[in-house]
């Protein structure tokens, strides 16, 4: 094209209006990332907390289920002598024993007001 006198201011005014209306769109896009960028911070922060809810149930059971599985291996080991088993009463009170190391633990928990 052939430049003629006068379409020159034209065309740089154009230009500066298209300048504008890239920055505007930057900026936007800056916007949007920043909204995005936050979305997506909520989420990582709400499955971390889902993450620890599940954490805590575990934890939570195997406290309450460990002291008893460490008395019942002691059953598991085949001692020759365990004086409990010839008492009248040894398996009621292991048993006791057992039921007892399996809820002081459920209620420290609940005292403390971990399970909910």
């Amino acid at each position: 094209m052939a430049e003629t006198p006068g379409h020159e201011s034209d065309l740089d005014g154009l230009i500066r209006i298209l300048i504008i209306d890239i920055d505007g769109v930057k900026q936007h896009a800056s916007f949007e990332h920043d909204k995005v960028r936050y979305l997506q911070q909520s989420v990582m922060t709400w499955l971390d907390v889902k993450q620890n809810q599940i954490v805590k149930v575990f934890t939570i059971i195997t406290a309450v289920f460990l002291p008893p599985t460490l008395i019942a291996t002691f059953y598991g080991m085949n001692f020759t002598w365990m004086p409990e088993l010839e008492w009248e009463y040894g398996f009621l009170a292991t048993t006791l024993l057992t039921l007892i190391a399996a809820v002081i633990p459920l209620a420290y928990i609940k005292q403390k007001g971990w399970l909910r």
